[in-house]
Parts: C-alpha cells; structure tokens; sequence
C-alpha cells in the first residue's frame, strides 16, 4: 500500500501458496480512483495475512472504515470520500471515538505503525520442474566425447562467451515459434515472446529461459545429444526448401542466428552439470535433459511443470562463480546480445531497450532513435554531429549506421583511442571495437556493422575468410570518405567544425593510406595568402583561383601566419601575386609530400621551388599585396624602412660578388655551407639557405618519432645572397677594412637564413656572437639617432618621429 501511493503504476503477479496463519490486526488495503473515471476503484486481494493492491494511479480523500472481523483478524479498509460498505456498522475511532462529518477529510484514521511492505518475490531458478519419469542413460561415442572435450575446452577465448551462444539459441527458438503462429495450423501465441535469465548466487545456479518453439524427446536427443548437428540450420533449410513463400519467412531467415550447432556445448566451459527442461509447443509432455561434465554421457526423463519452450540450468563450478552474479551477467548479455529481437529479462528487469536500427528502414528512423543508439555505442551524453545508415547487398551483404561525435575523445592529450565501430552478424555481437572494419584514423567514427556474409569461424569469435574482410574494410571506407564529401558540400560552416575537431585525422589518412589519399585530400582545409586570416578553403578552391599557365600549387609550412608572410621564401610570389597555401602543423610537410598532386597540378614548397618571374606590373601586384595584408593586422612595420634594407639601382656587381663570396666560403663554418651562391628572388632579405631535396627529412628530424630511424642531418646548406640588399652591400664594404666584425655578420646571416628556414636547433650558439656584434655597434659612431625633419601631426610625440637608419660615414670633423 505505501508503494500504490508513490507509484505510477502497480503490476502484481501472484502465486497461490500454502495457507499461513493469519495474525490478529489490521492489514492494510488501498482503494483509489482513476483520473478519468470517477467511480473506478482500485483491487485489493488478500491471502492469509497478505494484501495485494492492483492499479493506484490517484490517492484521493480517504477515511478508515472497519470491516467486520475476518478469520480472527481485523482488516482495516479506506475507500473514497462518501463510500460506505454495505451491511456494515458506521466506522470508530481509534481510541474510542465516533467518526463525525466534521473531522478532516483528509485524515487516515488508523494510529499503530504500519507493516513493512513486503518485496515482491524473486524470480527462482526452479519453478515447478520435476522429473518423474525414468532416467535414460546415453553414452557419448569416444570420437564425440573427444570432440565435446575440444568444444567445451579450446574452442572459445572467453568464458562469458556462453551467454551469447545461450541467448542466440534462445532467440531462435522464439524466432521458430513466431514463424510457425504466423503459418496456417501454427498455434496462436498469447503470452509476449522473451528470454529470462535468473541466477542464484548462494546456489551456483544459472538458469535461462525462453518460451519458443521447445524441443520433443527426439529433437533434444538429436539437437543436444550429437554435437554440431544444427537445429536452427536445419530449419533455415526448410525455409530455404519451402521458397520462403510462407508470411514471416523472410524476416525469419534473416533474423535466424545459429548455424554450427555447437554454442550449447559452451556452457560446460563453466559448468559442472547441465539440465534442460524443454516442453514442444503444441504437446503436453516435457522431458528433462542432464549432463555431467565428469561422467561425459546424458540422460533423457519426462518431467512435469514444464511450460512451452526450453529451460536451461547450470551448476556452475567454483572458480566460475562470477556467473552467478547479477552485474556481470548484465554487463555480458549488454555487452554481446543488446540488439537481440526479443526482450532479455535478467532477474526481473529488461536489459535490452535499444533498437537494432540499421536494420530498419531509414526513412521511418527518427532523430531521436539516432542519438539514442549513439549514446549507447559511443558512452556519451552529446548528439552526433553526423549519422549515416548504409545498406548493401553488393558485392558484400552490408547493413551498418555510423556517427560522427561533436567533440574529440582524443583530446587534452590523451591518447589515441580504439576504433568505436563493432561486428554483428544477426545482431550479436562478434567483434567489439573491430580494427578490420575502418582504417585507424578513422577511428573517431562510432557505429556498427551487420553483414550475414562474414566468414565466421566455428566459435564466432574470429574470420575465416580475411580477404572478405579486407573487401568489406574497402567498401565502408570509401562510403565515409564520400559521406564526408558529402557533408562538406552540404553545409561548409558545419564542415569547419568538424575539420577543427578531426582534421589531424584526416591528414593521417592523406600520409598514410595510399589507396584513398586522393579523396582524401579533397576533405583537406587550408588557409592561404589570398584569404583572410583564419578562414580555410579546399585545395579544389585554390585551384579555381589559379593564375594562367600556373601548374603548381605553391605551399608554406611555417608556425603561423605571421610568420609566413614575413618568410623571405615569400618575398618573390608575394612580387607575382601568387597564392600560397600557408600550413601551420609541422606534419603537414609530410602531408604535403605524399599528395604530390591534385587534380593535374603539382604540390611543391615554396622553400625549394624556383621562384616564379615577376610580371611587369610587380610593384603594382606587390603594393596591393601589402594593402591586404594592411587590412588583415599582418603588414610589419618594416615597410617603413624599406629604402634602408634594398636601395633601388644599388647592387654588387659581378666582380664585387666574387669578393663576396670568396669571404664568406672563406670564414663560415663548412660543416653546415656546402656553397654560396646569388638570388634574384629576394626582395627585403639579405640572404636565404636552400637544400633542394631536404625539405621533408627537415621535418621528420625535428620529429621524435623519427629520431631513432638512423635519419642522417643533411651535410650542409646552400646559402643564397641579395646582392642588392643594404646589409650585403655593406658587408662587401668592410670585409676587408674590419675583417673581425666581418666575420661575426657573416655568421649571424648565416644564422638568421637557417632560422628562417626553422631548421636552426641550437638558438644559444649564437649568442656569444650576439652580443659582441651588439658591442661593437655601441662602440662605432658610425650608427646614430638622427631626427626626421617632418611636422608632427596632432598628437603625435618627439618619439614618434625619431627613425633609426644607418647613416653615412662621418665627416673628418666628426666628434670622437
């Protein structure tokens, strides 16, 4: 009665037992009243000492009313407002007092505490069975007890395997019953299809039950009695034979898991004896059947209370009593039979409540079954961000959803997680977490797949057949890559924030997976000079936008975009208005390497490219290239100082060069200078370092995975001067007057170009160097402030106007 109050609803399911005593006092029942019928009262059953109460939906106003006195006892009722039992005096109050109008409506007249509600029975283990017949005894044949041996002892990996091939068993067995009630003469089912599992933890017992098709004495001699002899095959046959004209034959076949006929013998990997009680639908004689692992033969006996269908019982050895506990059968039964057809009951509460949707029909598929079955399979809280439900029956039967999360599992640097896309053959599990499913860096995709075409072993744990796997792999790989193309034509904002969150593992798949590497690359996002900071576009884009005759799509790796346009590897297609795709992740190198190509055009970095020839207009091209930059927050203030970096008509000539040149192979360091050579390519930079071929190796080196490989540094670098750039114009002036101080600039353009190709690694060397450049220049008068003669603007300061240029050399009346 106090759970009737609380409750929603109340199902009482009752067992007639043997008569108890009945206790003097009151035993309390509740009548209620539906919400939209008045006058409907709830049930209330008593037996001996106990009151059942069926359907309190609404507790209304309630008065105690006693009842006359029933064998030796007084039972305490409370109806509604008004009602009044027939042939009865009026109610008293407890403690002597007559119940009056006037008392409140609302008060429940009854003072001594109340019983503790009982809990419900629990479901048993044995519930009626009993064999009464007489035990015929069955010896196994020494090839069979051999092989029952090898079934129950190598066959499978994992011991909790049992309960998959139990339920699967099971769940046949229904699937035959519902086939047959659906054909003429089949009997009609009235009671709902479904698989109990109950265990008993004091006992060591496992007990599970369906009320499917049952078995005769002959088919349990036939099914259990000879190993791998397949009931659920043989039915298939029949099916098969019978042209699946008959209603519900179809869905039949397809939801039939079974096929080998030896799943039934896993149950003695964890138990010592077995009985099956089984009673044929449409008969009314039931048998029991019972093994003992230590005598290896069986017996057959009739049994009574044996309802339709079949009833197994384990007696489970000691060291596997983990099966007798009631967590772990769940976490198992979840684990490999979720989406099993029919309900899966274990000790009284449903286990299974989501659907096998890539079975269904996709149209009739709602969004909210969709996040249901992701949050099932990928443990989460989120909604997917993509769903995809694909089908096949060529060249591989294929049935299988996938998702795609909001958010990385990967993440806040953990490491990289197992593929979340699991195996079912006939909705049970074979392969959680397949990695012969998707390629690793897809594994951010959740899902399943279903395939009746999978070449199972014996113990459906692993393939036969890895050529049929590795076709399978192929189709559902290029179905998500297109999927994903899909997706970014679809809705390109959306697309962003997918690629923010996967698109390592996108260019994962460029770098690695040489088969698909052109699709993937059209899922690629870049960001690139001619584009504003921040946005990404699709090399196919970069393409559109290609100058004529231009057959090379041009490429940066740099840390940021700062960085990139301030590179002196720029400074040339920046003069030809040529885009550049600016990568910001040092694995790009390697992404980039492996494309190759797209679309008919070569991919090449602009470190090692020859520079393209400026057109006539490069000035032209060259200031609307700093006007964007401008815009964007990117132009350096060094545009200020142009005319200090590169005088225009000022250049080394031939002969000056090869003095220039002479000194520098003279006094660099030849470990890292394998030549020095002139470039026409820079604008405002003095001097670049090139080495044609070692781009790649660069970035690999500076890669911890690649530190043990044994890849050797390349020998050395080829520096390349501007001749028409101020600091090597002045470098050639005294590098014979100051050959010291020379020498120190030398190193540290040296130096410099390295950084600016990153390939620097130890920044520190050279601050020794630094710092006596840095003194010689306090010490020389020839370095000063020298103050711009220009009218201040309105608000503008001294400091404002105070330039830093190198200036000429001083006058012979110059002060010391």
């Amino acid at each position: 009665a106090n759970f009737a109050m609380l409750a929603r609803g109340l199902r009482v399911v009752c067992r007639k037992a043997p008569a108890a005593p009945t206790a003097a006092g009151p035993a309390a029942a509740l009548f209620t009243q539906h919400a939209s019928q008045s006058a409907t009262r709830g049930v209330a059953a008593t037996e001996g000492d106990r009151t059942w109460v069926s359907s309190p939906l609404i507790v209304r106003t309630c008065r105690a009313v006693d009842y006359p006195p029933r064998t030796g006892g007084t039972m305490r009722m409370m109806s509604t407002e008004g009602d009044k039992p027939k042939d009865t005096e009026a109610p008293k109050q407890e403690g002597g007092g007559e119940a009056t109008e006037d008392r409140p409506k609302t008060e429940i007249l009854q003072q001594e505490k109340p019983a503790e509600p009982e809990q419900p029975p629990q479901p048993q283990v044995y519930d009626g069975e009993t064999v009464v017949g007489k035990q015929e005894g069955h010896e196994f044949k020494a090839e069979t007890q051999q092989l029952l041996d090898i079934v129950a002892n190598s066959l499978y990996q994992d011991k909790e395997v049992f309960i998959r091939e139990l339920i699967s068993n099971a769940s046949d067995a229904l699937e035959k019953a519902r086939y047959l009630s659906l054909t003429s003469g089949g009997q009609t089912i009235e009671d709902s299809l479904e698989v109990q599992i109950v265990v008993d933890k004091d006992n060591l017992l496992f007990m599970i039950q369906d009320n499917g098709v049952g078995m005769s004495v002959e088919e349990l001699r036939d099914n259990l009695g000879t190993i791998a002899r397949s009931g659920s095959k043989r039915f298939l046959n029949e099916l098969k034979e019978a042209g699946g004209g008959a209603e519900g034959g179809s869905d039949a076949a397809k939801n039939i898991i079974g096929k080998f006929g030896v799943g039934f013998y896993s149950s003695f990997m964890v138990a010592e004896e077995v009985k099956v009680f089984s009673k044929k639908r449409g008969t009314d004689q039931g048998h029991c059947w019972t093994m003992s692992k230590k005598d290896g033969s069986y017996t057959i006996a009739t049994a009574e209370g044996v309802a339709p269908g079949t009833k197994i019982v384990l007696k489970l050895r000691e060291e596997c009593k983990e099966f007798a506990e009631v967590k772990k059968v769940r976490d198992t039964v979840t684990r490999f039979s979720t989406f099993v057809t029919f309900p899966l009951v274990v000790n009284g509460s449903q286990v299974n409540d989501v659907r096998a949707l890539w079975l269904e029909d996709a149209s009739k598929v709602t969004e909210e079954d969709h996040s249901g079955l992701f949050k099932h399979l990928a443990n989460q809280w989120e909604e997917p961000a993509y769903t995809l439900m694909y089908k096949a029956d060529a060249p591989i039967d294929i049935k299988s959803v996938f998702y795609i999360p909001t958010k990385n599992d990967e993440g806040f640097g953990t490491a990289a997680q197992p593929a979340k896309v699991h195996l079912y053959s006939r909705r049970v599990l074979i392969q959680k977490n397949s990695s012969d499913l998707i390629p690793d860096y897809l594994r951010f995709v959740k899902g399943v797949v279903d395939s009746e075409d999978v070449p199972l072993s014996i113990s459906r744990e692993t393939m036969q057949d890895r050529s049929l796997l590795a076709k399978l792999k192929s189709v559902l790989t290029k179905r998500i890559i297109r999927w994903l193309q899909d997706e970014a034509k679809k809705n390109p904002d959306k697309y962003k924030s997918f690629y923010d969150n996967f698109g390592l593992h996108i260019k994962e798949g460029v770098a690695m997976d040489t088969t698909n590497s052109k699709a993937l690359v059209t899922l690629l996002r870049y960001n690139t000079t001619a584009v504003a900071a921040g946005e990404e576009v699709s090399l196919a884009s970069y393409v559109e936008r290609m100058k004529p005759g231009q057959d090379v799509i041009y490429y940066l790796v740099t840390a940021d975009r700062t960085a990139a346009l301030g590179s002196p590897y720029y400074e040339a297609f920046k003069r030809a208005g040529i885009e550049v795709v600016l990568c910001y992740a040092i694995h790009d190198e390697i992404v980039m390497a492996n494309t190759a190509e797209f679309e008919g055009k070569k991919l090449q970095s602009i470190e090692v490219a020859e520079p393209p020839e400026a057109p006539e207009d490069a000035d032209a091209a060259k200031d609307g290239a700093d006007a964007k930059e401008g815009e964007e927050g990117d132009k350096t203030k060094s545009e200020g100082k142009k005319s200090a970096k590169t005088d225009k008509g000022a250049k080394l000539n031939k002969e000056e060069t090869a003095e220039l040149i002479t000194f520098l192979k003279d006094n660099l360091d030849r470990k890292l200078l394998l030549d020095v050579d002139v470039t026409n390519r820079l604008v405002e930079s003095p001097a670049i370092v090139s080495e044609h071929d070692s781009a790649v190796t660069r970035r690999m080196m500076q890669m911890e995975e690649f530190k043990n490989l044994g890849i050797s540094k390349p020998s050395g670098y080829k520096l390349l001067i501007n001749p028409a750039h101020a600091l090597i114009i002045d470098l050639h002036k005294v590098h014979k007057e100051r050959p010291a101080i020379a020498k120190l600039v030398a190193a540290q353009i040296m130096d410099n170009a390295m950084i600016g190709a990153g390939i620097l690694e130890h920044v520190q060397s050279m601050m020794p160097r630094m710092q006596d450049i840095l003194i010689s220049a306090l010490h020389d008068t020839t370095y000063k402030e020298k103050e711009v003669p220009v009218e201040k603007a309105s608000g503008e300061t001294a400091e404002d106007v105070v330039e830093e240029v190198i200036d000429t050399p001083p006058s012979s009346d110059a002060k010391p």
